[in-house]
Protein backbone atom coordinates (compact mmCIF):
# COMPACT_ATOMS: atom_id res chain seq x y z
CA UNK A 1 0.00 0.00 0.00
CA UNK A 2 0.79 3.35 -0.51
CA UNK A 3 2.18 5.94 2.11
CA UNK A 4 0.07 8.92 1.99
CA UNK A 5 1.72 12.08 2.02
CA UNK A 6 -1.19 15.13 2.00
CA UNK A 7 -4.77 14.34 2.78
CA UNK A 8 -7.53 16.71 3.15
CA UNK A 9 -10.89 17.95 2.40
CA UNK A 10 -10.71 21.01 4.52
CA UNK A 11 -10.67 24.47 3.42
CA UNK A 12 -8.38 25.59 6.16
CA UNK A 13 -5.87 23.84 4.29
CA UNK A 14 -6.50 26.05 1.09
CA UNK A 15 -7.08 29.63 2.00
CA UNK A 16 -9.69 32.34 0.81
CA UNK A 17 -11.73 28.81 -0.24
CA UNK A 18 -14.77 28.33 1.06
CA UNK A 19 -16.93 25.32 1.80
CA UNK A 20 -19.55 23.88 -1.24
CA UNK A 21 -22.78 22.25 0.53
CA UNK A 22 -24.68 21.69 -3.79
CA UNK A 23 -25.85 18.29 -3.89
CA UNK A 24 -23.30 16.15 -6.51
CA UNK A 25 -20.19 18.27 -6.05
CA UNK A 26 -19.19 16.05 -3.45
CA UNK A 27 -19.95 12.37 -1.62
CA UNK A 28 -21.54 13.65 1.44
CA UNK A 29 -21.31 10.11 2.68
CA UNK A 30 -17.64 10.19 3.09
CA UNK A 31 -16.67 14.45 3.39
CA UNK A 32 -18.79 17.23 4.96
CA UNK A 33 -18.68 19.72 1.79
CA UNK A 34 -16.42 20.29 -1.51
CA UNK A 35 -14.25 22.73 -1.43
CA UNK A 36 -15.39 25.69 -3.86
CA UNK A 37 -13.51 27.75 -5.83
CA UNK A 38 -14.76 30.90 -7.99
CA UNK A 39 -14.10 32.17 -11.42
CA UNK A 40 -10.17 32.40 -12.20
CA UNK A 41 -9.21 31.70 -8.46
CA UNK A 42 -6.17 30.00 -7.62
CA UNK A 43 -5.29 28.29 -3.87
CA UNK A 44 -2.51 26.79 -2.67
CA UNK A 45 -1.99 23.82 -0.41
CA UNK A 46 0.48 23.27 2.60
CA UNK A 47 4.11 22.14 2.21
CA UNK A 48 3.85 18.34 3.10
CA UNK A 49 6.94 15.92 3.10
CA UNK A 50 8.23 14.52 -0.20
CA UNK A 51 8.30 11.36 -1.44
CA UNK A 52 11.53 9.15 -1.15
CA UNK A 53 10.79 6.76 -4.07
CA UNK A 54 10.71 8.98 -6.88
CA UNK A 55 7.47 8.82 -7.38
CA UNK A 56 4.68 11.38 -6.40
CA UNK A 57 0.78 10.71 -7.25
CA UNK A 58 -2.13 13.26 -6.92
CA UNK A 59 -5.51 12.12 -6.85
CA UNK A 60 -8.69 14.28 -6.40
CA UNK A 61 -12.39 14.41 -7.64
CA UNK A 62 -13.62 18.10 -9.32
CA UNK A 63 -16.83 19.18 -10.81
CA UNK A 64 -17.50 22.15 -12.98
CA UNK A 65 -21.37 22.79 -14.78
CA UNK A 66 -19.85 25.38 -17.13
CA UNK A 67 -16.85 25.15 -19.41
CA UNK A 68 -14.52 28.20 -20.59
CA UNK A 69 -13.73 28.30 -24.07
CA UNK A 70 -11.96 31.56 -23.86
CA UNK A 71 -8.97 31.17 -21.15
CA UNK A 72 -6.14 29.09 -20.94
CA UNK A 73 -6.35 29.05 -17.30
CA UNK A 74 -4.99 26.99 -14.62
CA UNK A 75 -6.64 23.71 -12.43
CA UNK A 76 -3.50 22.51 -10.76
CA UNK A 77 0.18 23.12 -10.50
CA UNK A 78 2.95 21.62 -8.12
CA UNK A 79 6.18 22.90 -7.16
CA UNK A 80 9.73 21.32 -5.26
CA UNK A 81 10.79 22.46 -2.49
CA UNK A 82 13.41 25.38 -3.64
CA UNK A 83 9.95 26.39 -5.53
CA UNK A 84 10.93 24.69 -9.08
CA UNK A 85 7.11 25.21 -11.04
CA UNK A 86 7.51 21.34 -11.83
CA UNK A 87 3.72 20.73 -13.78
CA UNK A 88 1.16 23.17 -14.82
CA UNK A 89 -2.38 21.37 -15.94
CA UNK A 90 -4.61 24.20 -17.88
CA UNK A 91 -8.13 24.50 -19.56
CA UNK A 92 -7.36 23.29 -23.07
CA UNK A 93 -7.76 26.83 -25.15
CA UNK A 94 -10.54 27.30 -27.68
CA UNK A 95 -12.84 24.42 -27.04
CA UNK A 96 -15.62 23.19 -25.48
CA UNK A 97 -14.94 20.47 -24.07
CA UNK A 98 -13.09 19.75 -20.66
CA UNK A 99 -10.09 18.84 -22.09
CA UNK A 100 -6.91 19.50 -20.39
CA UNK A 101 -2.99 21.01 -21.93
CA UNK A 102 -0.02 19.30 -19.71
CA UNK A 103 2.40 21.35 -19.39
CA UNK A 104 5.83 19.86 -17.45
CA UNK A 105 8.95 22.12 -16.56
CA UNK A 106 12.90 21.40 -16.08
CA UNK A 107 13.59 25.18 -15.38
CA UNK A 108 15.06 25.58 -18.79
CA UNK A 109 12.23 24.92 -21.50
CA UNK A 110 8.86 23.05 -21.05
CA UNK A 111 7.72 20.19 -22.93
CA UNK A 112 3.37 20.09 -23.85
CA UNK A 113 0.80 17.41 -24.41
CA UNK A 114 -2.71 17.64 -24.88
CA UNK A 115 -5.48 15.38 -23.11
CA UNK A 116 -7.30 12.93 -25.31
CA UNK A 117 -9.95 12.43 -22.68
CA UNK A 118 -12.16 15.55 -21.47
CA UNK A 119 -14.21 16.30 -18.03
CA UNK A 120 -17.65 14.93 -17.88
CA UNK A 121 -20.16 18.46 -17.30
CA UNK A 122 -22.38 18.18 -13.63
CA UNK A 123 -20.10 15.17 -12.58
CA UNK A 124 -17.75 14.02 -10.55
CA UNK A 125 -14.54 13.76 -12.05
CA UNK A 126 -11.61 11.52 -11.04
CA UNK A 127 -8.43 13.18 -11.90
CA UNK A 128 -4.93 11.11 -11.35
CA UNK A 129 -1.56 12.84 -11.78
CA UNK A 130 1.65 10.28 -11.53
CA UNK A 131 4.94 12.43 -11.62
CA UNK A 132 8.15 10.92 -11.22
CA UNK A 133 11.03 12.74 -11.01
CA UNK A 134 14.91 11.31 -10.70
CA UNK A 135 18.58 12.81 -11.68
CA UNK A 136 18.19 11.38 -14.94
CA UNK A 137 14.56 12.14 -16.19
CA UNK A 138 11.15 14.72 -15.31
CA UNK A 139 7.78 12.22 -16.25
CA UNK A 140 3.80 12.57 -16.14
CA UNK A 141 1.05 10.33 -16.56
CA UNK A 142 -2.75 12.25 -16.24
CA UNK A 143 -5.10 9.89 -15.67
CA UNK A 144 -8.59 11.17 -16.25
CA UNK A 145 -11.84 9.17 -14.46
CA UNK A 146 -9.75 6.33 -14.52
CA UNK A 147 -7.93 6.23 -18.12
CA UNK A 148 -4.65 7.43 -19.12
CA UNK A 149 -5.28 11.00 -21.10
CA UNK A 150 -1.79 12.06 -21.66
CA UNK A 151 1.86 11.58 -21.33
CA UNK A 152 4.61 13.92 -21.07
CA UNK A 153 8.72 13.60 -20.28
CA UNK A 154 11.89 14.97 -19.95
CA UNK A 155 14.83 12.43 -20.69
CA UNK A 156 16.88 14.58 -18.71
CA UNK A 157 16.97 16.68 -15.46
CA UNK A 158 19.26 19.95 -16.11
CA UNK A 159 18.40 21.69 -13.20
CA UNK A 160 18.00 18.92 -10.36
CA UNK A 161 14.18 19.85 -9.57
CA UNK A 162 13.27 18.19 -6.75
CA UNK A 163 10.18 15.72 -5.65
CA UNK A 164 7.13 17.99 -5.47
CA UNK A 165 6.25 19.32 -1.64
CA UNK A 166 3.13 21.31 -2.29
CA UNK A 167 0.28 22.29 -4.83
CA UNK A 168 -2.47 24.45 -5.96
CA UNK A 169 -5.60 23.78 -7.46
CA UNK A 170 -7.91 26.11 -9.65
CA UNK A 171 -10.91 27.05 -11.16
CA UNK A 172 -10.01 26.75 -14.97
CA UNK A 173 -13.69 25.26 -16.22
CA UNK A 174 -15.42 27.85 -15.40
CA UNK A 175 -16.52 31.29 -17.45
CA UNK A 176 -17.80 33.95 -15.17
CA UNK A 177 -17.58 35.26 -11.73
CA UNK A 178 -20.62 33.79 -10.34
CA UNK A 179 -19.46 30.15 -11.19
CA UNK A 180 -17.77 27.53 -9.10
CA UNK A 181 -15.37 24.92 -9.81
CA UNK A 182 -15.64 22.31 -6.96
CA UNK A 183 -13.26 19.53 -5.67
CA UNK A 184 -13.20 17.34 -2.98
CA UNK A 185 -11.05 13.86 -1.54
CA UNK A 186 -7.62 15.35 -2.06
CA UNK A 187 -4.90 12.95 -1.57
CA UNK A 188 -0.91 13.24 -2.32
CA UNK A 189 0.57 9.62 -1.81
CA UNK A 190 4.42 7.79 -2.69
CA UNK A 191 2.24 5.18 -4.94
CA UNK A 192 -1.05 4.75 -7.19
CA UNK A 193 -4.02 6.07 -5.07
CA UNK A 194 -6.49 5.58 -8.70
CA UNK A 195 -9.22 3.27 -7.22
CA UNK A 196 -8.96 5.59 -3.47
CA UNK A 197 -11.50 7.12 -1.47
CA UNK A 198 -10.98 9.80 1.26
CA UNK A 199 -13.48 9.45 4.17
CA UNK A 200 -13.02 12.76 6.61
CA UNK A 201 -13.64 11.61 10.56
CA UNK A 202 -13.85 14.59 12.86
CA UNK A 203 -13.33 14.54 16.80
CA UNK A 204 -17.00 13.77 18.20
CA UNK A 205 -16.12 13.41 21.73
CA UNK A 206 -13.37 13.54 24.44
CA UNK A 207 -11.23 9.54 25.00
CA UNK A 208 -9.25 8.65 27.74
CA UNK A 209 -7.13 11.12 27.91
CA UNK A 210 -7.38 15.25 28.25
CA UNK A 211 -4.83 17.58 29.16
CA UNK A 212 -4.86 20.11 26.42
CA UNK A 213 -6.67 22.99 27.10
CA UNK A 214 -9.83 24.34 25.06
CA UNK A 215 -13.16 23.16 23.56
CA UNK A 216 -13.17 19.95 21.51
CA UNK A 217 -15.44 21.57 19.41
CA UNK A 218 -12.81 23.80 17.57
CA UNK A 219 -11.18 21.28 16.02
CA UNK A 220 -13.63 20.50 13.86
CA UNK A 221 -14.30 24.47 13.17
CA UNK A 222 -11.97 24.65 9.96
CA UNK A 223 -10.93 28.06 11.77
CA UNK A 224 -6.80 27.97 11.82
CA UNK A 225 -6.94 30.90 14.50
CA UNK A 226 -8.89 28.35 16.97
CA UNK A 227 -7.64 25.09 18.44
CA UNK A 228 -6.64 23.13 21.45
CA UNK A 229 -3.60 24.61 23.74
CA UNK A 230 -0.33 23.52 25.85
CA UNK A 231 2.44 24.92 27.49
CA UNK A 232 4.17 21.89 28.87
CA UNK A 233 5.49 18.76 27.53
CA UNK A 234 4.14 14.78 27.54
CA UNK A 235 0.30 16.53 27.66
CA UNK A 236 -1.87 13.74 25.97
CA UNK A 237 -5.10 14.44 24.25
CA UNK A 238 -7.18 11.54 22.65
CA UNK A 239 -10.73 11.38 21.21
CA UNK A 240 -13.40 9.73 20.01
CA UNK A 241 -14.22 10.34 15.89
CA UNK A 242 -17.38 10.63 14.10
CA UNK A 243 -18.45 7.42 13.12
CA UNK A 244 -17.04 5.59 10.02
CA UNK A 245 -19.53 4.34 7.34
CA UNK A 246 -17.27 3.61 4.29
CA UNK A 247 -15.86 0.00 3.07
CA UNK A 248 -14.38 -2.93 5.27
CA UNK A 249 -11.04 -2.51 3.69
CA UNK A 250 -8.91 0.32 4.39
CA UNK A 251 -5.04 0.36 2.95
CA UNK A 252 -4.44 3.83 5.30
CA UNK A 253 -5.69 5.49 8.53
CA UNK A 254 -4.40 9.24 8.68
CA UNK A 255 -3.69 11.48 11.61
CA UNK A 256 -3.91 15.28 10.47
CA UNK A 257 -3.19 18.35 12.64
CA UNK A 258 -2.50 21.94 11.99
CA UNK A 259 0.20 23.26 14.06
CA UNK A 260 1.54 26.48 15.51
CA UNK A 261 3.39 27.20 18.97
CA UNK A 262 4.29 30.09 21.33
CA UNK A 263 7.95 31.61 22.37
CA UNK A 264 7.95 28.94 25.95
CA UNK A 265 5.63 26.10 24.08
CA UNK A 266 6.60 22.57 24.13
CA UNK A 267 8.43 21.97 20.18
CA UNK A 268 6.89 18.70 18.70
CA UNK A 269 3.94 16.93 18.72
CA UNK A 270 3.41 13.00 18.11
CA UNK A 271 0.13 11.79 16.73
CA UNK A 272 -1.29 8.75 18.77
CA UNK A 273 -4.08 6.12 18.29
CA UNK A 274 -5.37 4.30 21.49
CA UNK A 275 -6.42 0.84 21.34
CA UNK A 276 -7.82 -1.55 24.32
CA UNK A 277 -5.85 1.15 26.49
CA UNK A 278 -2.45 1.29 24.80
CA UNK A 279 -1.34 4.40 23.25
CA UNK A 280 0.59 3.93 20.07
CA UNK A 281 2.60 6.91 19.42
CA UNK A 282 4.19 7.89 15.27
CA UNK A 283 7.33 10.23 14.84
CA UNK A 284 7.94 13.38 16.37
CA UNK A 285 7.03 16.42 14.09
CA UNK A 286 8.95 19.44 14.94
CA UNK A 287 6.22 22.15 15.70
CA UNK A 288 7.27 25.92 14.01
CA UNK A 289 5.92 29.03 14.91
CA UNK A 290 4.29 29.38 11.25
CA UNK A 291 1.13 27.37 10.66
CA UNK A 292 2.08 24.18 9.72
CA UNK A 293 0.64 20.95 8.21
CA UNK A 294 1.35 17.55 10.12
CA UNK A 295 0.44 14.20 8.60
CA UNK A 296 1.16 10.76 10.23
CA UNK A 297 0.00 7.58 8.16
CA UNK A 298 -0.27 4.70 10.05
CA UNK A 299 -0.69 2.15 7.39
CA UNK A 300 -1.04 -0.80 9.96
CA UNK A 301 -3.50 -1.32 12.86
CA UNK A 302 -0.57 -0.73 15.10
CA UNK A 303 -1.52 -3.26 18.00
CA UNK A 304 -1.72 -6.36 15.72
CA UNK A 305 0.37 -4.81 12.91
CA UNK A 306 -2.40 -6.40 10.39
CA UNK A 307 -3.88 -4.14 7.61
CA UNK A 308 -6.54 -1.92 9.16
CA UNK A 309 -10.70 -3.07 9.26
CA UNK A 310 -13.39 -1.00 9.00
CA UNK A 311 -14.34 -2.56 12.45
CA UNK A 312 -11.05 -1.32 13.81
CA UNK A 313 -12.31 2.67 13.79
CA UNK A 314 -15.26 1.69 16.12
CA UNK A 315 -12.65 0.59 18.45
CA UNK A 316 -10.18 3.45 18.72
CA UNK A 317 -9.16 6.92 19.71
CA UNK A 318 -7.21 9.09 18.04
CA UNK A 319 -5.18 12.39 19.12
CA UNK A 320 -1.57 13.96 19.89
CA UNK A 321 0.77 14.15 22.59
CA UNK A 322 3.35 17.21 23.16
CA UNK A 323 6.81 16.73 23.12
CA UNK A 324 9.67 18.98 24.99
Amino acid sequence: MPNILFASNNIAHFPTSVSGSLAGTFDDSRVPYSIALSNHELVNSPIFVPTTNENTWFNFRTYSNTTDDNHDTTYFQCYDASGNLLVELKKLLSTDDLLSRVILHNGTTTNEADSTIPMTLNKMNIVSIHLRVTSLLIELDLYINQSLSASVAFASNPNSFGDPVRFSIGSAFVDSPTDTQYYSEIMVADGDTRNGRLDLLRPDATGANSDWLGSLGVLADDDTTTGLTTVSAAQRQTMLMTAYTGAANISNFVSVSSTTRGANSPTGLQHTVRLSGINYDGAVHPIDFALSYQLTDFNVNPATSLPWHGDDLSLIETGFVSVA
